[in-house]
């Protein structure tokens, strides 16, 4: 029977370890990958803006970055073989909208200008990463001395006040359930919503499910606008009309934010909607882009003012990213004070019913 049981518990607590594991080493690889990204991305733009090459400025960054030489390698032998700039960072791993985003600004556009604020964004992301990290340090550390105090108190102290008093119970637990209720299901609901996107494989609905996060909603909302506004802005530059458009975001990967928002945008021209129609009935294009279509400008001067509301975007993207930060201390403070309450009512509402009993 014993053997049996063991045997038995062998297989989830094996199967829980092989997937701690594999959770652990993929944590581990997309952050590699985003430390990466954030330093090429930089380096490559002030080594352009310099006037490097982009060939001599992969052959500075192998000496430079030498921790990301593989990648480097691999990178410089692809554009040897003749692969565009955008096929290179894909097949080194770059995220496909990075990718789609350098396709389109080398065919078409500034590619310093791209490089620059992606290494910019992926830099601040990166900031404020590494900044939530040291603002958790005091918040997680003061969290466990009063979980750790909770216990002390509800298994060492408890017993001995309930001798005193046996109406306790029922006060103090109205209150702990109610506070882990609150708490569990403020932390299902996110979960939740959460997995909602992370399942989601869909680029579009992804997105969209993204832009409707607590939170997070305004950042990505920001972002997806940017990114769509430049891109669209870039494309009309160089004088395509918005059929030519769709014809090629058809020949971007298929598991694309872009490709998919053409597959959708494409019969609704052909049956004949307009613009502003359009722009109405899908969500993740800015609601400003329709003012600027009904001025009826020229490509030129429409694809001049797009540029530039995608950089005022792109600086209330940041000003977002920046602030996110700055919610989670006083989430994690004022968790922290109702444990702290409920420490002190399980100490002091027995001392009470005590001194009211004498009296």
């Amino acid at each position: 029977m014993n053997r049996l049981g063991s045997r038995t518990w062998l297989v989830p607590l094996s199967w829980i370890k092989l997937v701690w594991q594999h959770s652990r080493h993929l944590k581990t690889a997309k952050s590699q990958q985003t430390h990466f990204q954030a330093d090429f991305f930089s380096l490559l733009a002030d080594l352009l803006l310099a006037g490097f090459s982009i060939a001599q400025s992969i052959q500075f960054m192998q000496v430079l970055l030498p921790q990301y030489e593989q990648r480097l390698d691999q990178l410089s032998e692809a554009l040897r073989n003749g692969a565009s700039l955008a096929a290179g960072f894909q097949r080194i791993g770059v995220d496909q909208d990075i990718v789609n985003q350098i396709r389109i600004t080398q065919e078409h556009g500034d590619l310093t200008d791209a490089l620059t604020q992606i290494g910019r964004l992926l830099a601040e992301k990166l900031r404020q990463r590494q900044q939530l990290k040291r603002l958790l340090r005091y918040p997680l550390l003061l969290l466990t001395l009063v979980v750790g105090l909770l216990l002390v108190v509800r298994y060492l102290i408890g017993p001995e006040l309930r001798q005193w008093q046996l109406n306790l119970d029922n006060e103090v637990l109205l209150y702990w359930l109610l506070f882990i209720g609150v708490i569990g299901l403020g932390i299902l609901l996110l979960v939740g919503r959460l997995l909602r996107v992370y399942l989601q494989r869909d680029p579009l609905k992804k997105a969209q499910a993204r832009m409707q996060l607590p939170v997070l909603g305004k950042t990505y909302r920001y972002y997806y606008h940017y990114y769509l506004l430049f891109n669209l802005a870039i494309l009309l530059k160089s004088g395509l009309n918005l059929q030519a458009i769709c014809q090629l975001l058809r020949t971007l990967s298929p598991n694309s934010l872009l490709y998919c928002l053409g597959q959708q945008i494409e019969p609704q021209l052909a049956a004949g909607s307009s613009l502003s129609e359009i722009i109405t009935q899908q969500p993740l294009l800015p609601a400003q882009l329709k003012l600027f279509v009904r001025k009826g400008r020229s490509l030129e001067h429409l694809s001049e003012e797009l540029l530039m509301a995608a950089r005022l975007t792109y600086k209330k993207m940041l000003a977002s990213l920046a602030k996110l930060a700055t919610y989670v201390q006083p989430l994690l403070f004022g968790v922290i004070a109702l444990l702290i309450v409920g420490v002190y009512l399980s100490l002091l509402l027995p001392m009470y019913h005590m001194m009211e009993g004498l009296y």
